[in-house]
């Protein structure tokens, strides 16, 4: 008997029955050319044998891999492990494995792993994209090869692209009108990179302020790159100025949490003397004493909604192509420790 560490094959199972490796193949397809007893055969001495398909011949023979590729900047990030698991739970259910990427926040990278991936023939992608907001030309590519893929958390104006998204614009307006409620007309704002969430999010930031006529001070909006470091800079770059502001609203939670590690460097007291509001409801060991108030939305849904989109995709033939799906999910607002009515000053 074949050990099972060596890999049966084919041929090996045929053997061992004594039949030609075309009727092996044919049974563990399910072929109707052979009959129940021999492919009762087949199957009980491959399960003996430890038989494992070839994936990777077989996808010779059938154009389909059965494998996925995803790319993703953060896959320590809580919010795109999450997203993450939802996508495994759709793809591994209808069939599929995954190759997981992470881009490292680096637009050069995602672009070199996905052309591994496509050189690697999965059969479509899935990518949380680092590429400027006005720099869509990767996608552009995949479009015209015709390569299946959805955006998670993106948007590209103006391009068209399948993607799955929370409502980014309501996101900030949430943060900043329960900063206003509170009292706070001093509002700032820590800003992300160039990509659509930190875009719509500054949007949505400044509308919210124009809404209640509040006017906006160019220089308490500040540029972070939604890292806990870059968020902490920020602050500080506020605090040093001379004119702090009441509020603070950061475009992502680690950008907030350095904010409240500044303001505690800094001695001013969290929410007695300077209320913070992030985004995302990220997890872990980051999370300073007063606990944040946040944004949150579902990330596992937006996993398993993004797979669900590139499924329905990659089933449609070129005759039955339809337009791209964008599917928006809302935002709900988490009142915690970090937020309170403005001081008396």
């Amino acid at each position: 008997m074949t050990n099972p560490r060596n890999g049966a094959t084919i041929v090996d199972i045929a053997r061992s029955l004594g039949v030609s490796a075309m009727t092996v193949s044919r049974a563990l397809r399910g072929s109707a050319e052979v009959s129940d007893k021999t492919r009762k055969k087949v199957l009980r001495c491959a399960e003996e044998m430890g038989y494992r398909p070839n994936r990777w011949a077989r996808s010779l023979v059938t154009q389909k891999t059965a494998i996925i590729g995803i790319v993703v900047p953060d896959i320590s990030h809580s919010f795109f492990a999450e997203v993450t698991r939802g996508i495994e739970d759709v793809l591994g259910d209808a069939g599929y494995n995954i190759l997981l990427c992470d881009s490292r926040l680096s637009a050069e990278k995602e672009i070199d792993e996905i052309g591994m991936l496509v050189d690697s023939r999965v059969e479509g992608l899935i990518v949380a994209s680092e590429q400027q907001q006005g720099a869509p030309e990767v996608f552009k590519k995949l479009r015209q090869s015709g390569i299946p893929f959805v955006l998670v958390d993106r948007f590209f104006p103006r391009c068209n692209f399948p993607a799955v998204l929370v409502d980014d614009t309501a996101v900030a307006r949430l943060a900043t009108e329960h900063l206003i409620e509170l009292g706070h007309r001093r509002i700032a704002h820590i800003q992300g990179p160039g990509i659509s969430p930190a875009f719509l999010r500054l949007n949505g930031y400044k509308e919210a302020l124009k809404h209640h006529h509040i006017a906006i001070n160019p220089s308490w909006i500040v540029p972070g790159n939604f890292d806990i470091s870059s968020g902490r800079e920020a602050m500080q770059q506020m605090i040093e100025s001379g004119s702090l502001p009441s509020a603070v609203f950061a475009a992502n939670d680690p950008m907030a949490i350095g904010a409240l590690y500044a303001c505690r460097d800094a001695g001013l007291q969290v929410p007695a003397q300077i209320s913070v509001v992030g985004a995302g409801n990220i997890e872990g060991a980051h999370h300073p004493n007063p606990f944040l108030t946040t944004i949150d939305w579902p990330r596992q849904e937006l996993g398993r909604a993004a797979a669900t989109l590139l499924l329905e995709a990659t089933s449609r033939t070129e005759a039955a192509k339809e337009p791209p799906e964008i599917r928006v999910f809302p935002p709900r607002l988490l009142v915690r420790q970090s937020t309170a009515g403005p001081p008396p000053w």
